[in-house]
């Protein structure tokens, strides 16, 4: 299926990888003036703060504009027409085939002074907790719940570590089955590489802290139920144009 998404006199066409579902919607219509801010992913208790907002999201319940990122091409946006780009646990579910192509292409799309943020399992942090063998890490707690729970399996710490770089699908409906989650992770160097693979100045990759940012636009963060709010297992970098 194709979606096609207009900017004026400017339309493109993106292929969503997926069947169709009866309630997506076709045609959005942006004009060449409309301020155009991204969020990718945002899961299903974001509310859009302002008009000017746009969901992209595999799920076409959730999302504005319908993306597959595991067979993801371009974003259906001119160039140099996005105010900001925010993305909150979605990247490490991205192929690491594929996340060089979306930071070329969002960098694309973004303004001069046009801002990104990035906020992702720290994983970092989850190595030094598995090294310090620290069960009562809280996100590791968690993880051996849920195994628990759903598999009836005894994580160890290792499986708890290792679900920040692999980890099966709870979408099947959207995914199918055997299909992984967790698939990408970053440390800050490892991001800030690939940020400037992309096009990002080095000067201009930051890193940040829970609701501290270089501008107003994601003042939405931390007023709903997400995992952005999970400071303490969580990586945040901001990337200006």
């Amino acid at each position: 299926m194709k979606k096609k998404i207009s900017l004026g006199n400017y339309k493109l066409e993106i292929s969503l990888g997926r069947k169709a579902s009866p309630n997506i919607k076709s045609d959005i219509q942006l004009d060449a003036a409309d301020i155009i801010k991204l969020n990718l992913g945002p899961g299903p208790h974001w509310k859009k703060p302002s008009k000017d907002w746009y969901s992209v999201d595999i799920d076409p319940g959730l999302g504005d504009i319908v993306v597959n990122f595991q067979d993801f091409e371009a974003f259906p946006l001119k160039t140099n027409t996005v105010e900001c780009v925010y993305g909150s646990h979605v990247f490490e579910h991205m192929s690491i085939f594929k996340t060089p192509l979306i930071f070329r292409e969002i960098h694309r799309i973004l303004k001069k002074d046009g801002i990104l943020r990035l906020i992702l399992p720290d994983a970092e942090k989850s190595i030094r907790e598995y090294l310090n063998r620290n069960p009562e890490f809280e996100l590791f707690k968690r993880r051996k719940e849920r195994a628990k729970i759903k598999y009836n399996r005894d994580y160890t710490l290792f499986e708890c570590m290792k679900e920040d770089f692999l980890s099966p699908s709870g979408q099947i409906g959207l995914l199918g089955e055997h299909t992984l989650a967790h698939q990408n992770a970053w440390d800050f160097e490892t991001l800030q590489s690939d940020l400037i693979q992309a096009g990002f100045n080095i000067d201009k990759i930051y890193k940040m802290d829970y609701q501290k940012s270089n501008c107003d636009h994601f003042s939405f963060e931390g007023t709903f139920p997400s995992e952005a709010n999970e400071d303490y297992r969580s990586l945040y970098v901001e990337a200006i144009k």
